[in-house]
């Protein structure tokens, strides 16, 4: 079974996401973190085929009475850097709904952003992908990354 986890905080677009994976990818166990506290004890404690991750995402679970968790922009940022730290490789996708991404304050198109983050942060990024609803174009950038693993 192939391990796959999916960092993502809205739950429709990850419900989507896990429909369309299963779709394409028969023998599949998906994880989903919805935070980055969570995020990063997963990635500690396992080892993934494949992790999909969008880069704005929250900085802890909201727990009734316990105050809001702080939105991070770049909350996938600190997964690639964790994924370095720990000198893994595991494949990552940036599924995210902005035209570009901020790394070390510059802003870059998705076309772009996959060779600055090799460049800056030397992680396996395999490619950003723009995610829309409405859209399956998406789907169809995944599908072709999907067959690789």
């Amino acid at each position: 079974m192939k391990p796959v986890l999916i960092i993502e905080d809205d739950s429709f677009k990850a419900n989507s996401l896990t429909e369309h994976i299963v779709y394409v990818v028969s023998d599949v166990s998906i994880s989903i973190a919805t935070n980055l506290a969570d995020a990063v004890e997963m990635v500690n404690n396992n080892k993934y085929d494949l992790i999909i991750l969008d880069m704005a995402i929250p900085s802890h679970p909201t727990v009734s009475g316990g105050g809001s968790p702080m939105s991070l922009l770049t909350g996938g940022l600190d997964i690639l850097l964790e994924l370095k730290e720990l000198e893994r490789d595991d494949p990552c996708i940036i599924v995210t709904q902005y035209p570009d991404i901020e790394i070390c304050e510059n802003f870059y198109p998705l076309s772009k952003a996959k060779e600055e983050i090799k460049k800056l942060l030397d992680c396996n990024v395999v490619t950003c992908i723009a995610y829309s609803e409405g859209s399956a174009e998406w789907k169809i950038a995944i599908t072709e990354e999907l067959k690789k693993i």
